[in-house]
């Protein structure tokens, strides 16, 4: 048995598998996922970046306009600026801890695909990724693994927990393989999100995905001891559930402001 040491924490793992991250260099989940990896003992071999460029920088600041408002976007664009400038982002971290960066112009192209199939990867990991063309998730030999901000198999898609919420279900987040279907692969781990007072939308997602980077380095650990339990879900897939427009977005937030309201979700 291989014995990893990190803060004074011991993980056996019976097999030291070699797994990539996938992220968006700036997206502050990224600085999450890496550093509960590292404080769990995941032996981490690289992280695959893309490069940044102003029109993707302004592409994403507008869909997360569209998403969540002004003033939360702007908000998002403080947290990036700061871990820039103190060297906390997923790069400057994986640096940090001797972990090979890579970059590319973009995850879906050809040039990626080129570099996975020199890597000899077991595992992906997404932590920030658009939705990945087959020819690149399939050249990990274990699969891929992503967080999903939802509960699947019900509530697919970035809207997932938004619209959860909006038909008076639990919001959640489960960790699965994907394969060439969006937010249909194979479920590993899911739990329900607990709404608390004062949440918004964004808080509750912000909430999930640091949750998601727990139960996935669960997974990990448990893949590589060779001991993973995939659960028994005779569940139907739902709908595919696309961000929610930010004025929807805005009075679900007022709703969870009502004390009843969040009772009877959680």
């Amino acid at each position: 048995m291989m014995v990893h040491r990190r803060g004074g924490h011991e993980e056996g793992m019976t097999k030291m598998l070699k797994i990539y991250l996938l992220a968006y260099p700036d997206n502050p989940v990224g600085n999450v996922f890496i550093r509960t990896f590292i404080r769990r003992g995941i032996p981490i071999a690289g992280v695959i970046v893309e490069t940044k460029t102003k029109k993707g920088n302004w592409k994403r600041l507008k869909k997360k306009i569209q998403k969540d408002g002004f003033f939360t976007a702007v908000k998002r664009m403080g947290e990036v600026y700061l871990l820039r400038i103190f060297k906390q982002n997923i790069v400057a971290l994986a640096r940090k801890n001797r972990i090979d960066v890579h970059c590319v112009e973009k995850f879906n192209s050809r040039a990626c695909e080129h570099l996975l199939k020199t890597l000899d990867i077991d595992l992906f990991a997404i932590v920030s990724a658009p939705i990945l063309k087959d020819y690149i998730f399939t050249k990990a030999k274990m699969g891929c693994l992503n967080a999903h901000p939802g509960w699947l198999p019900k509530y697919r898609g970035l809207g997932g927990n938004a619209y959860a919420i909006q038909n008076g279900d639990a919001p959640g987040v489960t960790v699965h393989f994907i394969d060439a279907d969006i937010d249909k692969g194979k479920l590993l781990l899911r739990e329900k999100v607990k709404i608390r007072p004062g949440d918004t939308v964004s808080k509750i997602n912000d909430r999930a995905m640091a949750r998601g980077a727990e139960l996935m380095a669960d997974v990990l650990m448990q893949l590589a001891e060779g001991r993973i339990k995939e659960p028994k879900i005779d569940e139907p897939a739902g709908e595919m559930y696309y961000a929610m427009p930010y004025l929807s977005v805005k009075k679900l937030n007022k709703k969870l402001r009502d004390v009843e309201f969040i009772q009877n979700l959680n």
